[in-house]
């Protein structure tokens, strides 16, 4: 090794900021998380860390007409509610787009699931995020509590009594209505840097294409720096403001 190499600084590491708005409810999150996650890790070799924040967006409320009409708190199948917001024949092909999607990203996808208001989930991942991928009902507090103790955030007791109470609630509430005030309104929603939003699930090689351009020492692309769409999927690049906590 000569005198330079042993004395060169290593080369400082460029942090991206992304914001991931997110629903528990929602599949192409799921298999949209994935696909960051495998770019970040693609992106070992390059002098980038990464602070990734998940924040709250709930597609269904108690409100909601496609609910169950006589008890909105009772949940419904996925199945169900597709077929009544699409129809059958709508709702089987788009079943089996989103299967298709996650078997390609590696992942497994209950046949079924519950699809319910996602607030309480949202409160009990201010205190930890965590993916619940069962097609379980995470409206209810007792498979939240069970996922809590399970993963050792709260004991059973401890989370009945958070989950019971008010705690996190307006936090949640807060960061939900931040985001449609944005003009959010569907998820997944992802913004890096402050500067650059993608909405809807995008292939690992889209974001691998905002990374490399960061981690150039030219520093964070600009919308005339960078392409508008992504060389590889062709999906718009739209210039986004930072989302306030």
């Amino acid at each position: 090794m000569s005198d330079s190499e042993s004395t060169a600084s290593p080369e400082p590491q460029r942090l991206i900021k992304i914001i991931v708005i997110s629903d528990f409810i929602c599949t192409f999150c799921y298999i949209g998380d994935k696909a960051l996650h495998d770019a970040i890790e693609a992106c070992s070799d390059l002098p980038v860390r990464f602070d990734v924040e998940f924040r709250p967006f709930t597609l269904m409320d108690a409100s909601s007409p496609l609910l169950n009409t006589t008890d909105p708190k009772k949940p419904v199948s996925r199945k169900a509610y597709l077929i009544k917001k699409l129809g059958k024949e709508q709702a089987e092909a788009k079943v089996k787009v989103v299967t298709e999607m996650a078997q390609k990203a590696g992942l497994d996808l209950a046949e079924d699931g519950i699809i319910c208001p996602s607030t309480q989930a949202h409160r009990l991942s201010v205190k930890a995020y965590q993916c619940l991928t069962k097609g379980e009902d995470i409206s209810d507090n007792n498979v939240l509590a069970d996922a809590a103790a399970k993963v050792g955030l709260l004991n059973r007791e401890r989370a009945m009594e958070f989950l019971n109470s008010t705690e996190a609630l307006d936090c949640v509430n807060k960061m939900v209505e931040a985001a449609r005030a944005n003009g959010v309104k569907g998820v997944p929603f992802i913004i890096i840097d402050g500067k650059w939003a993608l909405n809807g699930v995008q292939p690992m090689e889209c974001y691998l294409q905002i990374f490399r351009k960061l981690a150039q020492p030219s520093g964070s692309p600009t919308p005339s720096g960078m392409s508008k769409t992504c060389l590889d999927c062709k999906g718009t690049l739209i210039p986004a403001p930072l989302l306030e906590p």
